[in-house]
């Protein structure tokens, strides 16, 4: 069982320098393709997905149909070196709740 990413050619790049292979995408289309192609192959256990694909709405419900059907390959989603995260950082949720106990 193998490690397999999806993601741009940053990514891609630092996968691959500790052997950790995958495809460079760059449309929705070409995620489409290449979590297909994933998805059908029987050797990998983890797939390494950038969230800059993955919040793509056709993507997702791929994603979240897989996490519920399957127990592999297990779906990691990383933030993209490209394009800020726009998730909330746990750093920031415990600052905020630092900075408000302080005032009290």
């Amino acid at each position: 069982m193998i490690g397999y990413v999806i993601g741009d050619n940053d990514m891609l790049t630092g996968f691959r320098s500790v052997g950790i292979d995958g495809v460079e995408v760059s449309s929705l289309a070409e995620t489409e393709k290449a979590l297909s192609d994933a998805l059908d192959r029987t050797d990998i256990a983890i797939l390494i997905v950038s969230d800059v694909f993955s919040n793509e709405p056709s993507v997702r419900k791929k994603i979240d149909q897989v996490r519920l059907e399957s127990m592999t390959p297990l779906i990691v989603e990383i933030p993209s070196s490209k394009k800020p995260s726009n998730r909330v950082q746990l750093s920031d949720i415990i600052g905020k709740i630092l900075s408000s106990q302080q005032g009290e």
